[in-house]
């Protein structure tokens, strides 16, 4: 390990810590205090009571206006904790919200070194507006955070809202919600339902729709987007009817509600098997009822550690708490399978944005391959971890199996039953046509086949801007950040400024002018429905991915380019890997 990939992982793990020990410091990253002959921030809503805000400099800008840690929902505490979010009633007095909250409890396993963090009670939301604002009211967009259902922040030091602020042209909400057990695990019953960080999130959609105008936002045109777990959790809306109406456009970065990890299909087993590791007596005999009682006497952090005994192996599967499709009835968020909405297009649609990088699978890829203990490791079980890695059908036989993996040998690992200098490439478009591509390309195919595009268009960037800093470098304590190109997340560099992680960029650097471009690419969807230079592309439909045997619909490129970079029109895809996986999947189209 270098001293630079050294220094970065240590600064990482102390932040973190700090943000577990002192929650204020979170605040102060960004967040200046009013000076005193300033008069007070304050917004006041018939619902929502009156909350002192901050003033927050901008990246390009002077400054903007946050109001830090409002509350949304009662702390899922007690016997709150694995049911569905309460509402928060009207804030009494003046809510201070100059402070921002810590992060949902987590343990990271993104990090090479996971370690828990965070509060469970965390149910806040930021909003951030200009300053100086027009007479109309303003387009919102929403965040969710991606990090696998296990892990993330909407916070200023993580998820800085200055490079969207600079624009003074929407206001920004982000929000936290339930991760892991806590937010996902699930009885598959009324005892435990689960969807709770989905139902946060819909709570959270639900006082936008209520508050929103006290801050000069239009409730009518917001906008949600994500990114992974986030991304996914778009989609998720947008197949839900307990979100309908709720927003009126959608941007899903590198994630779709089919991904392998979106849903889980064992919930009460693992239920049950989580109990086991909390050594509550009897895990596997209670009634759905008695199990709830005792999880949720369970100490927060011993359930979180639970989650190592559900992995087969190192950090895998990442995301083991997952959502679900629960039983029908009236609070339940999802009870039909994404997969079966997706093929009926049986869901209101809305103007859909998608988003990817070239090299998706880094996020898993990167560490097993920069640890040489863990490289090490797998290989010495190589067939065995890699058929657990790929998440194959639970109908598949031997046989099926066997012939599988033949030909994921053939196609990515030259015949090799190892990862090594000259097959990691192909490990790593493995796990991103199976995690992320095939997904991607799948989602868009039953799009486009049962929504009219004409009235809900569909488009799509692919972020392949090859920059100075990347999460590669925090997939691993090594120093790998140009190695593996363009990886999972790294769009995101672009879009909220990341202080806990990242340096700034000079603010008259190749970069600086990236962010104004993409920054400007999603707002433009949030304001018309439509990324800057839509003309430019041809219309997405069945017609013309079927005309495109080794491509996909028109879609714009952010791109290294001789004067810097370049916003550019393509229509390659790995789509002959698409078709590879709909054979193994036994998901067939008529291409």
């Amino acid at each position: 390990m270098n001293h630079r990939g050294n220094a970065l992982l240590l600064l990482l793990l102390s932040m973190l810590m700090m943000l577990t020990m002192m929650p204020s410091m979170l605040s102060l990253v960004s967040a200046t205090a009013l000076a005193p002959s300033e008069k007070a921030l304050l917004v006041c809503g018939g619902s929502l009571g009156c909350l002192k805000g901050v003033y927050m400099p901008g990246y390009q800008s002077k400054r903007f206006e946050a109001f830090l840690g409002i509350p949304y929902a009662l702390p899922p505490l007690g016997e709150l904790r694995f049911s569905n979010p309460k509402v928060m009633p009207k804030l009494q007095g003046i809510y201070n919200a100059s402070v921002a909250k810590p992060d949902c409890i987590q343990k990271n396993y993104l990090m090479p070194t996971p370690l828990i963090y965070g509060d469970e009670d965390c149910l806040y939301l930021n909003v951030y507006r200009p300053e100086r604002r027009l007479p109309q009211a303003l387009p919102v967009m929403v965040y969710i955070h991606g990090g696998g259902f296990f892990s993330g922040s909407a916070g200023p030091a993580v998820t800085g809202p200055e490079y969207l602020m600079d624009t003074r042209e929407v206001i920004l909400v982000t929000m936290a919600y339930r991760l892991g057990a806590l937010g996902f695990l699930s009885t598959e019953d009324a005892a435990i339902p689960g969807n709770f960080g989905l139902k946060d999130q819909q709570l959270a959609l639900r006082w936008v729709q209520r508050n929103i105008k006290a801050f000069g936002g239009d409730p009518r045109r917001v906008t949600i987007f994500g990114q992974s777990a986030g991304g996914v959790s778009t989609h998720l809306h947008m197949l839900s009817p307990k979100s309908e109406g709720l927003f009126q456009r959608v941007i899903s970065m590198s994630g779709t509600a089919n991904v392998p990890f979106a849903i889980v299909d064992n919930a009460l087993a693992q239920a049950r098997r989580t109990a086991e590791l909390c050594d509550v007596r009897d895990a596997q005999r209670l009634s759905t009822v008695k199990l709830a009682r005792a999880l949720r006497a369970v100490d927060v952090n011993t359930l979180l550690n639970a989650g190592d005994g559900l992995k087969f192996w190192d950090v895998d599967h990442m995301t083991n708490f997952r959502p679900v499709v629960e039983s029908p009835g009236p609070d339940a968020f999802l009870s039909t399978h994404p997969k079966h909405l997706l093929a009926e297009g049986n869901y209101r649609a809305v103007p859909w944005l998608l988003g990817t990088v070239p090299q998706e699978g880094a996020v898993r890829v990167v560490n097993i391959m920069e640890n040489v203990t863990l490289r090490q490791d797998f290989n010495s079980r190589f067939d065995e971890l890699l058929q657990e890695l790929m998440e194959f059908p639970a109908h598949f036989g031997t046989a099926k199996l066997e012939q599988s993996m033949e030909l994921i040998l053939d196609e990515y690992f030259q015949q090799q039953h190892e990862v090594n200098e000259s097959t990691v490439q192909g490990f790593l478009d493995l796990i991103s046509d199976r995690g992320f591509k095939q997904p991607l390309y799948n989602a868009i195919w039953h799009y486009v086949q049962s929504v009219d595009t004409s009235e809900q268009p569909l488009y799509m960037y692919s972020f392949n801007y090859l920059g100075p800093l990347s999460y590669a470098s925090i997939y691993t304590s090594a120093n790998v950040t140009n190695k593996y190109g363009v990886v999972h997340c790294d769009d995101l560099i672009y879009l909220f400024r990341s202080p806990m992680l990242f340096p700034d960029f000079a603010r008259n650097s190749t970069e600086a002018k990236i962010i104004a471009s993409f920054v400007d690419y999603f707002v433009q969807f949030a304001k018309t429905g439509k990324p800057r230079h839509a003309e430019t592309l041809a219309p997405c439909s069945t017609e013309v991915l079927k005309s495109r045997p080794n491509g996909i619909c028109d879609y714009q490129v952010f791109e290294n380019a001789e004067d810097g970079f370049a916003v550019n029109v393509s229509q390659e895809f790995r789509t002959r890997n698409v078709k590879l996986w709909d054979i193994i999947l036994d998901e067939p189209k008529c291409f």
